[in-house]
């Protein structure tokens, strides 16, 4: 699939035996890698936005899916069923992302 986004070839990461004040956030899907490098105290905020975007795509993504897959001639109450079950588990998941990054923060 072509996004039309273009990246360049970041290779292996190197590894890091040594602990340090960087942290590294590598995703990597097909053959494209995004590294994300910063301060270590920094990085729970930039995994906080990552996840709001994942939840945020989600919610928009999952019912327009459902829906374009739904056949022809299917009941308005079952339509809202499968929209309302995806938006209420994804409500769940990212409401326990969140609870636990807060209980570990304050652990």
């Amino acid at each position: 699939m072509n996004t039309g986004v273009v990246t360049p070839d970041l290779g292996e990461p190197e590894p890091n035996d040594e602990p340090g004040d960087t942290a590294q956030l590598r995703i990597e899907f097909d053959d494209k890698a995004v590294d994300v490098r910063g301060p270590s105290g920094r990085l729970h905020e930039l995994t906080d936005s990552m996840s709001l975007t994942v939840a945020t795509i989600g919610g928009t993504a999952g019912p327009t899916l459902a829906l374009g897959a739904l056949p022809d001639g299917t009941p308005v109450w079952a339509t809202g069923a499968v929209v309302g079950a995806q938006l209420v588990f994804l409500a769940y998941v990212v409401t326990t992302i969140f609870v636990r990054r807060r209980r570990t923060r304050s652990a």
